[in-house]
């Protein structure tokens, strides 16, 4: 059975016409921007995973000889007493974070975020459907007339026709 998180990706991608990649990674960035008002200061990352079917968040630190910033640095001797001998300086180490403690503010800015990128995805799907057509005559429901202006619906897109653009026949 599916996870109900992925029920609802993949219903949003079919309901709006974009690749359900794209929700994840919009999920993903909605939450790295919740958590970054919450952890200020962190170099934050999430990512979704697939056998669980929920979103990890971690806390990325770079390993260094000396700290100098405790948020996104972290030292090259506690580094090799939890890894051992394959811990080097530059390389990065994630630490889990807990999602729970983001609260409704953190939620609202990630509804947001998410309706954001859905939004981009739509209008270049759109945008990539309906440039390879300029200058093509296409079929058009007339939906309502506003200030002169024509409302029509191409498929599951509305489309302008501005007064100038109109026939007069």
């Amino acid at each position: 059975m599916q996870n109900p998180l992925l029920q609802q990706i993949d219903a949003i991608a079919k309901e709006k016409g974009v690749e359900p990649e794209i929700i994840i990674g919009a999920v993903q960035d909605a939450l790295e921007a919740a958590a970054r008002k919450k952890y200020k200061g962190e170099e934050l990352k999430a990512r979704f995973n697939p056998e669980t079917g929920d979103f990890d968040l971690f806390t990325v630190k770079r390993i260094v000889a000396e700290v100098t910033d405790p948020a996104t640095q972290f030292s090259l001797t506690e580094a090799q007493q939890m890894y051992g001998d394959e811990a080097e300086v530059d390389m990065e180490v994630e630490f889990p974070r807990d999602k729970g403690e983001l609260g409704r503010i953190a939620a609202q800015t990630a509804k947001q975020v998410i309706f954001q990128k859905v939004r981009e995805a739509e209008r270049e799907k759109v945008h990539g459907e309906f440039s390879q057509r300029i200058g093509e005559v296409v079929n058009a429901t007339i939906k309502r007339f506003e200030s002169g202006d024509i409302i029509a619906e191409i498929g599951r897109v509305e489309a302008q026709i501005p007064r100038k653009e109109q026939s007069r026949a």
